[in-house]
C-alpha cells in the first residue's frame, strides 16, 4: 500500500482542505468521494514537466514512492501519477477501489496509455462510480456508471462531457469546449470516433483490477516512447484552482473567463516569460525543474 489510512485521512484534510473526513467515511461517502475527486484537481496540477525535465534517454516510469512524493509535495504529475495515487488513497481510506486500463484517442493510438479508477459499493451494494482526476480536463464529481446506455451530460469548467457504454467498454465523450478540433468521424478503431457531435476522448475497460503491476509495461512505454504518448513533445501544466482552468501549454496560457470559456494568450518574454508564468500560477513546481523541462522540450521540437 502506498498510504496508511491515517496518511490518507491526513492528506484529504491537510492537503486537499476536506473537512470531517473520518465522520463522512461512515455517513456521507458519496459526497466525500465527489469532494476528493474534485479537490485533487483543484489542488494538484496535471503536468508533464517532471517527465520533460529528464533527457529522453533517461526517462522512465516513476516508482510508487516517487508518485507519493510528488503528490505530497504538490507538484502532481500525469495520469499514471494522479489516478494511481488516488486509487491508493481511496483504498487506504476504506473505499472498494480498482484501477482500470484505458486508452486515450486524442492524438496517438497506443493501447492502455491511460488509467482511471472505479469505486464500488459507495452508497449501496453493487453501485459503481468512475473517478478521473488525471488528464487535464475537469471531472468535478464521481461519475455513476449505473446507467444503461449513457450518463447525463455534465459541464465542468470549460468542458461538456458524458460517459457512454459502447461495445462493452466505457467511453468518455466530449462536445462543447473540446480542445481537440479534429472532428472527422472514422472507424471505431481509428483515432476519431464521433457520435452526434460528441467525440470520444478515451475508452476504458468495463472492470478494474487491484494488480498495479499490470500497468507497468504500458506506462513504461508512455514514459519512454514518444510514439506512445503526446507528452514528450509538449510543455504543459494544468490545474483548476477554485474549479477554474489555468493552463500553460507550450508558449501560451489558457485561462478560463467568467463565461466558462478558455481565453488563449501568447506568453510574452520568450522562455523567461514562460518560466515566470509557471512560477506565478504553479508556485509549488520547482523553478529548476521547469527550466530543465523547457530546455529539453525546446530541443525536442527544433527541426
Amino acid at each position: 500500500m502506498m498510504f496508511t489510512k491515517e496518511e490518507a485521512v491526513k492528506f484529504f484534510t491537510e492537503n486537499l482542505d476536506i473537512s470531517n473526513v473520518e465522520q463522512r467515511l461512515k455517513t456521507d461517502r458519496r459526497s466525500l468521494l465527489d469532494e476528493i475527486a474534485t479537490n485533487i484537481q483543484t489542488h494538484l496540477p496535471f503536468q508533464n514537466l517532471k517527465l520533460l525535465s529528464e533527457v529522453p534517454e533517461k526517462r522512465r516510469r516513476p516508482s510508487l514512492d516517487e508518485i507519493k512524493a510528488d503528490l505530497l509535495s504538490g507538484i502532481g504529475g500525469l495520469c499514471f501519477n494522479l489516478n494511481i495515487a488516488t486509487y491508493f488513497l481511496l483504498k487506504a481510506a476504506g473505499f472498494k477501489a480498482t484501477i482500470v486500463h484505458a486508452t486515450c484517442t486524442s492524438s496517438v493510438l497506443f493501447p492502455n496509455n491511460h488509467v482511471v479508477v472505479y469505486v464500488e459499493d459507495v452508497e449501496k451494494n453493487g453501485d459503481k462510480f468512475l473517478i478521473e482526476v488525471g488528464f487535464g480536463f475537469p471531472t468535478f464529481r464521481a461519475i455513476s456508471l449505473d446507467f444503461e446506455h449513457e450518463s447525463p451530460a455534465f459541464t465542468d469548467s470549460f468542458i461538456e462531457y458524458k460517459y457512454i457504454k459502447h461495445q462493452g467498454r466505457i467511453l468518455r465523450m466530449h462536445r462543447k469546449g473540446d480542445l481537440v478540433k479534429s472532428q472527422e468521424p472514422s472507424s471505431v478503431d481509428g483515432l476519431n470516433f464521433v457520435i452526434d457531435g460528441w467525440r470520444r476522448f478515451y475508452s476504458a475497460d468495463p472492470e478494474g483490477t487491484n494488480n498495479v503491476e499490470e500497468f507497468y509495461p504500458p506506462f513504461e512505454k508512455v514514459f519512454t516512447d514518444a510514439q506512445a504518448s503526446p507528452f514528450h513533445a509538449t510543455f504543459r501544466v494544468i490545474c483548476f484552482p477554485n474549479r477554474r482552468a489555468i493552463m500553460v501549454i507550450n508558449g501560451k496560457t489558457l485561462i478560463e473567463n467568467n463565461s466558462g470559456e478558455l481565453v488563449s494568450e501568447v506568453i510574452p518574454g520568450g522562455d523567461e516569460g514562460i518560466i515566470q508564468t509557471v512560477k506565478n500560477h504553479f508556485p509549488l513546481i520547482p523553478e529548476d525543474l521547469a527550466r530543465r523541462a523547457l530546455k529539453n522540450w525546446r530541443q525536442t521540437i527544433q527541426p
